[in-house]
């Protein structure tokens, strides 16, 4: 047992819980979607501690070049609030943004006015909405993962090469690192 405690000594009586979400500026997950049936690959910037950017794909035509269907999706997210669980925090957040459907071998940029040159790419307006979980680790870095679904519109998806329905849904899980 220690000694008597005097009054000029101070007593450490502080919670060492983190009582605030940490603020997230940038992660990289990845995981399943079923827009594609190769692994997901997102990567998320936050320039404001409500508001992100991200791109989530297979990484077609950089990564690898095979012909297979997918949808690429490049969004905004606003965080709406932070609620501290057992398991970290929980973030519901709203997304709103584009996606790109293709159907073959990706071709360079974006196609919002018909299907790309090879008819295999078009793309359209996306909204979204997800639920992200931040356990906080030593210094500052997060495990991140989301569950999210989306829905985008493709005006011109029946004139691709292989027709597609104009609204097309997705769901996505996925598992990453952020600091």
């Amino acid at each position: 047992m220690g000694g008597p405690v005097w009054a000029a000594e101070p007593i450490d009586v502080s919670d060492k819980t983190q009582e605030t979400a940490p603020r997230n500026y940038g992660n990289v997950r990845i995981g399943a979607s079923t827009s594609s049936r190769r692994p997901s690959l997102c990567l998320e910037l936050s320039p404001l501690e409500m508001l992100s950017f991200e791109g989530c794909g297979t990484g077609s035509g950089f990564l690898h070049h095979d012909p297979e269907p997918e949808i690429a999706h490049f969004r905004s997210w606003l965080k709406l609030t932070s609620w501290k669980t057992a398991i970290g925090w929980l973030q519901p957040r709203l997304g709103l943004g584009f996606a790109e459907l293709q159907v073959g071998e990706d071709g360079s940029g974006f196609q919002f006015s018909g299907v790309g040159a090879t008819g295999v790419e078009t793309a359209g307006p996306e909204v979204g909405a997800s639920l992200r979980l931040l356990f906080p680790t030593a210094s500052g870095v997060e495990f991140v993962s989301e569950i999210g679904v989306s829905g985008a519109y493709f005006h011109y998806a029946p004139r691709l090469t292989v027709p597609q329905f104009r609204f097309q849904p997705s769901a996505s899980l996925s598992l990453g690192v952020g600091f």
